[in-house]
């Protein structure tokens, strides 16, 4: 199957999914390592969704579940799921500068975009960019890969490439304090050249082998690797003010109401 076949059984799938569940797509993505530039051959398919309801389904006492799962191991020879985010979940977590949520709005891989939704939350997310939130998120997601890794021995690359992006996004950070980019070849431009080509060599094995496959690090990419983890901890921002929630109201109510 072509890769313009999986886009297309997808986003039939999506839709079908929405419509089951009686709600509207707005915004829907690929999250995780086919988004972030480092798939391997049988790499899952996250399906990622910002969705809302009917006007009424706002408007009673109890909050209802704002998230859905739908998983098909079938649909596919690899495993692939949709997980979804009510617009209200999704515009609460923007106010916190919950790192997933801009990761969302930013992957390069789309299956359904609400035009009118998509560029009115773009034209407002950096005032809900906190350099120290999304920091912690990568750190958080680093030092999880790191526990995981042994790189004085052949190593799985999905871990080590986690950990290299996340440390990549703190770095990113730090020289720009603006959102880093979700695919992590876009962030190769604070490397040098030499350590751009090794990685690059990296992510093609890892594109071209299942997950299994064990990889010797070579000594260059350990230093690397030690290097990029030293620079990047216990890094400290300015203190930024947290952007205006009624903007986030009233793009809430253009949505849903309209």
């Amino acid at each position: 199957m072509t890769c313009t076949d999986h886009h297309n059984q997808i986003t039939h799938t999506l839709h079908a999914t929405c419509h089951a569940h009686a709600i509207k797509p707005l915004h829907s993505i690929e999250s995780g390592s086919r988004a972030w530039g480092f798939a391997s051959l049988d790499s899952d398919f996250d399906v990622r969704l910002i969705y809302h309801h009917t006007p009424d389904w706002y408007l009673q006492i109890y909050d209802e579940k704002d998230t859905f799962e739908f998983i098909n191991h079938e649909l596919f020879d690899v495993p692939f799921d949709i997980g979804g985010w009510d617009i209200k979940k999704a515009l609460i977590h923007t106010h916190k500068s919950n790192a997933v949520i801009f990761e969302w709005l930013n992957s390069p891989i789309i299956y359904h975009s609400d035009d009118e939704f998509i560029k009115d939350i773009k034209h407002i997310q950096s005032d809900f960019f906190n350099p120290q939130t999304v920091y912690h998120h990568y750190q958080g997601m680093a030092k999880k890969a790191n526990g995981e890794l042994d790189i004085s021995r052949p190593i799985k690359l999905k871990k080590w490439c986690y950990l290299i992006r996340a440390l990549l996004a703190s770095l990113w950070i730090k020289e720009h304090q603006t959102m880093p980019p979700v695919c992590m070849n876009e962030m190769f431009g604070l490397l040098n050249p030499d350590n751009i080509d090794e990685l690059n060599h990296i992510i093609h094995l890892k594109q071209s082998h299942d997950e299994k496959y064990l990889y010797q690090l070579p000594l260059s990419m350990k230093i690397f690797t030690q290097h990029l983890w030293q620079i990047t901890q216990n890094l400290n921002f300015d203190k930024k003010q947290k952007g205006d929630a009624g903007v986030l109201n009233e793009l809430f109510r253009k949505i849903v109401f309209k």
